[in-house]
């Protein structure tokens, strides 16, 4: 149940990459940033702000769930938005490299928030933070909104985006245009994403809970694990970002999904010792380095298979769809390992199955990295 929970979170996703994407495509890519900055910054800071159930009864969890929900529908705007300002920026030979920019604020937001969420955790007891201290990591997230907002508010709309107003060849209704000239795209697109986001659910998740659950690791031991993966993922997103710029996204893309299909087996051998140092040499080497090449190009990728008028809308709709998935992939392979008689056997299976899925519809898909990022490019 707190796996699917989980999962509920990312259910407004799509629904703010449609709202988000047909508003980045009519009003401008730097004010969809500031929007969802705003969106997804604000509650998080309520959050940590919020009454008590003894306090204000049902409603500090119904405001908790809101809360949720806003952030979750303010970053269906997000990734597309940093993603289309930067590389819509960037010169035309290294827009794979920059666009990794984007995408290392995944890992990156992640592991500081480990580093949070422990240091509050080493400095209060048990009791302190459940009584007040849970609320401290919220509360900082106001430091990130101003810087956010000091960066965003400095930067210049897209040289795309105003060629596209200039030329007046704007799309009144850019997810109607979308949804009827690029369906396979968005689909292929879609798939080629989905075993860097539901692998990366797996490690980062529902390891977790199978590792101290039920394998008896403490937690911190666990943590660690996820903390160097992550940090092995951030060294690896931008030189699969260069690697792209040099050798094409797909080859770099499939062989990240090749690297996760052979390597999933192999991780949870290493896994099932539950010795800390197996446990971390499994973290650090298939996973990150797989996913790292898989994710690394998208930055790049997902605007490039878009003409300009509706290329937020499609890179919003692809991105977050694939995180909509990854939501419930935990629960998911909870499901399998309860099926699969308490072994992970076919929740490394299930990866396999997404590696396969992956790097099919990475081949079909076209190759973008020479692309003009014109008005004109479909």
């Amino acid at each position: 149940m707190a796996l699917v929970t989980f999962g509920v979170g990312f259910v407004a996703r799509p629904i703010g990459a449609l709202v988000f994407g047909h508003l980045g495509d009519r009003v401008g890519r730097k004010t969809i940033l500031l929007a969802t900055l705003l969106i997804v910054g604000l509650p998080t800071v309520l959050t940590g702000l919020l009454p008590t159930y003894e306090s204000i009864g049902i409603w500090a969890p119904i405001l908790l769930v809101f809360f949720r929900l806003l952030q979750g529908f303010g970053l269906g705007g997000e990734f597309a938005g940093a993603s289309l300002v930067i590389v819509e920026h960037a010169p035309p030979k290294r827009r794979g490299f920059w666009g990794t920019w984007a995408g290392m604020g995944n890992p990156a937001g992640q592991l500081i928030s480990i580093i949070v969420v422990f240091s509050v955790l080493a400095s209060v007891s048990d009791n302190e933070f459940l009584q007040w201290a849970w609320r401290v990591p919220y509360l900082l997230g106001v430091i990130i909104l101003l810087a956010g907002l000091y960066v965003r508010l400095r930067i210049n709309e897209t040289p795309a985006f105003r060629e596209l107003k200039e030329s007046q060849d704007e799309t009144k209704v850019p997810l109607k245009e979308l949804f009827s000239q690029y369906p396979l795209t968005i689909l292929k697109a879609w798939g080629a994403r989905v075993a860097d986001a539901g692998t990366w659910a797996v490690f980062v998740v529902f390891s977790i809970g199978y590792l101290t659950d039920e394998l008896g690791m403490a937690k911190s031991d666990a943590t660690i694990g996820v903390a160097l993966a992550l940090t092995i993922q951030l060294i690896m997103i931008p030189i699969a970002g260069a690697l792209s710029d040099r050798y094409g996204r797909r080859p770099v893309v499939m062989t990240g999904a090749v690297i996760v299909g052979l390597a999933i087996f192999p991780s949870f051998v290493l896994i099932n010792t539950a010795q800390p140092s197996l446990v971390w040499l499994a973290m650090m080497t298939g996973f990150p380095v797989g996913t790292g090449l898989i994710f690394g190009p998208v930055g790049a990728y997902l605007p490039e298979l878009f003409k300009a008028s509706v290329r937020f809308s499609g890179t919003s709709v692809v991105f977050q769809l694939s995180a909509l998935a990854a939501g419930f992939v935990p629960a998911i392979a909870a499901t399998l390992y309860v099926l699969g008689g308490g072994t992970p056997w076919l929740v490394c299976a299930f990866v396999v199955v997404l590696a396969v899925l992956t790097l099919g519809c990475t081949y079909r898909l076209p190759e973008t990295s020479k692309r003009e990022l014109g008005q004109g490019t479909s």
